[in-house]
């Protein structure tokens, strides 16, 4: 809870990029007539969609549809006490307006939501409360079916999985396997479950050099489970309120030490949630960057300072993809 905590309360600090260079970019993204596909090697991130899928409200947490033509996150707004999951679909080069799932809730805050790799399964976590749920207040994880052409009703995945902590960022391999976020020993960590025999296993937590004394949350982990990109925060190599960080499997259990993916990634502000596309090419994160010198543009005129509050230039948390190249952090 506490790194969902640590990300909401900051939620309307941050935001990135020249309007103007944003403006080109996105006509890049959409002349490849892809969702996500760029038409040319990018190494320093680009606002996803600027004013089409990054907007004014605050939103994190990505996932793609398997064919890449739906983009699922979560979307928030402090001043309403809404949380839930949206989706825009992608048609005739550009996304169509967000809609939210039809389950969402005004009641129960929906978050960090992922599609299975097979498209098949949507896997997200909330608070509601379900029979033989864990005692207290804490978040578990739950899942909807995509069938006969529509998501139905989500039920919880309980045991082993749910605990009387919190478990956040669900996120599903090839081979079933989750991985997730938990509290539950008072430290924000990641954990998985291993799909065996058509269950799931008791949670196991990743090594103590992925899990530090620091907090660990959000981890993407390649469909195959060869690498994991996750979120530290506070780290004395970091360069803001949170870094991403990625890890290459070696083994049963053994993972590369956790390299900083850098300041072309990280940002002074808030990075996190990140996500790798189907196709494995692009990373595609949440970050809370601002402009250079958007304080004062936006002081130069009232009219200046409404058009940027008025535009996902506001400070909000929004999506940002760049190439992917895991070489480049293997050592």
């Amino acid at each position: 809870m506490k790194i969902k905590t640590f990300l909401l309360l900051q939620i309307i600090m941050f935001t990135a990029c020249s309007h103007e260079k944003e403006t080109n970019n996105v006509q890049r993204l959409l002349t490849t007539n892809h969702p996500y596909k760029i038409d040319s090697i990018i190494d320093k991130p680009l606002k996803f969609y600027p004013e089409v899928v990054s907007t004014l409200t605050d939103k994190f947490n990505t996932s793609f549809s398997p064919d890449g033509k739906t983009i699922y996150y979560t979307v928030t707004s402090q001043k309403l006490g809404i949380t839930s999951i949206a989706f825009q679909n992608y048609e005739d080069g550009s996304f169509n307006p967000p809609q939210f799932v039809s389950f969402a809730s005004a009641d129960f805050p929906m978050t960090d939501v992922q599609i299975s790799p097979d498209g098949n399964l949507m896997l997200f976590s909330t608070f509601k409360d379900y029979e033989g749920k864990p005692e207290g207040f804490n978040f578990n994880i739950w899942t909807s079916e995509f069938k006969n052409g529509k998501w139905q009703q989500p039920t919880p995945i309980g045991s082993p999985i749910a605990s009387s902590g919190n478990e956040f960022y669900p996120v599903m391999t090839k081979n079933k396997n989750i991985y997730y976020t938990s509290d539950q020993e008072g430290n924000s960590d990641i954990y998985f479950s291993r799909f065996l025999n058509g269950q799931y296993q008791e949670p196991i937590k990743l090594p103590d050099n992925i899990n530090s004394e620091k907090r660990e949350a959000d981890a993407f982990v390649a469909r195959d489970e060869s690498y994991i990109i996750f979120v530290r925060v506070d780290e004395t190599d970091g360069y803001g309120n949170s870094d991403l960080y990625i890890s290459f499997r070696e083994g049963e259990m053994k993972w590369s030490d956790p390299v900083n993916m850098g300041q072309d990634i990280n940002s002074k502000q808030i990075d996190g949630s990140p996500y790798v596309t189907p196709d494995g090419n692009y990373l595609i994160f949440t970050s809370g960057r601002m402009s250079k010198n958007i304080k004062a543009r936006a002081i130069k005129s009232y009219k200046d300072f409404r058009t940027i509050i008025s535009s996902s230039d506001n400070g909000s948390l929004n999506f940002y993809i760049v190439n992917l190249n895991l070489d480049k952090y293997r050592k």
